[in-house]
């Protein structure tokens, strides 16, 4: 169901209660990059908690790439 698949895509959500659950500390996303012409746009971003870089990602757009730096920053907090 679509209700599934937003909870397995959204990866930036599933951080932030992570985070809040476990009393972490604040999460502050980063755009750190931007290249390629602007019909195909990377960009680069980073999640830090408290200055601490805890993933990074790259997408077609600034939300994609948080996604991506969020889903990251989750592998390396639950293995630890």
């Amino acid at each position: 169901s679509d209700v599934d698949k937003l909870q397995f895509s959204d990866f930036k959500t599933q951080l932030q209660e992570y985070t809040q659950h476990h009393n972490l500390g604040a999460l502050e996303y980063r755009i750190v990059d931007e290249r390629g012409p602007a019909h195909e746009r990377e960009f680069v971003s980073r999640v830090f908690m408290d200055e601490v870089c805890l993933g990074e990602g790259v997408g077609r757009s600034k939300k994609e790439s948080e996604q991506h730096a969020a889903e990251q920053a989750l592998i390396k907090l639950t293995a630890m």
